[in-house]
């Protein structure tokens, strides 16, 4: 709890309270970050306006314009205002690879959600920019006459296009599931604001999944929809 100057005047909520070093502690709140941008990644100061041919692109690209723009405003903003109020957390935010290393931690209990493709994807990125230099040395690793230490993994080439790709298509669909909770008018836990709204949300579930059953190719792919449709009420 803070009072009107930013002085911390009281504690509340110990609920997963943790002492972590400051790379863990350090990062962006989940739904203000933008770190598959590069503009975001370096917390440079975005662009305000729209593109000059943002009139002759179709609808689709517009929304895409507007997006990009308002998530990299949202991530530029939320820095500026930590290097205004919280500078060692700001400090921490700019150093070379310490989101690597908060990712990486974050990643690191995704198997045990049923998700080892997050693991892999963020241990390969770490080895493309190995080794994760610090201000004042180089994290721990077997190195020898003063060379770079040695990556503790390694990964095939193939490996890491396979993994690419895969990445790719998740992406590709936590967006369409991004558009398709927006049109039905739920959060990301499936909440509305009022049974007049649950009404209208379970309408258009209902005309997503016939359309969707309609389309269906294969019996495996309509059995998948029938049954295990994300948006339906499925036990607990």
């Amino acid at each position: 709890m803070v009072n009107d100057d930013y002085d911390v005047v009281g504690l509340i909520d110990w609920q997963r309270t943790v002492i972590l070093p400051l790379a863990l502690c350090a990062g962006i709140p989940k739904h203000y970050q933008n770190w598959c941008d590069i503009v975001s990644e370096t917390l440079q100061r975005p662009e305000t306006n729209l593109p000059d041919d943002f009139d002759t692109l179709d609808e689709e690209a517009q929304n895409a314009a507007r997006e990009t723009m308002r998530k990299r405003l949202v991530h530029f903003s939320y820095g500026g205002m930590t290097s205004k109020l919280c500078e060692d957390h700001f400090d921490a935010l700019r150093e070379e690879n310490v989101m690597l290393r908060a990712k990486l931690f974050d990643r690191a209990a995704a198997p045990w959600e049923g998700n080892s493709l997050d693991l892999e994807h963020i241990l390969i990125e770490v080895l493309q920019r190995w080794p994760l230099a610090l201000e004042k040395g180089r994290i721990a690793g077997p190195a020898s006459h003063g060379q770079d230490p040695v990556a503790p993994i390694a990964y095939p080439e193939q490996r890491v296009e396979a993994c690419r790709k895969v990445i790719e298509l998740q992406e590709e669909k936590e967006e369409e599931l991004d558009e398709m909770r927006a049109f039905i008018g739920i959060d990301s836990q499936g909440w509305v604001a009022d049974d007049e709204r649950l009404q209208h949300a379970q309408h258009v579930r209902d005309l997503i999944k016939e359309k969707l059953l309609e389309e269906c190719e294969t019996d495996k792919e309509r059995r998948a929809i029938r049954d295990h449709f994300s948006f339906d009420d499925h036990a607990e």
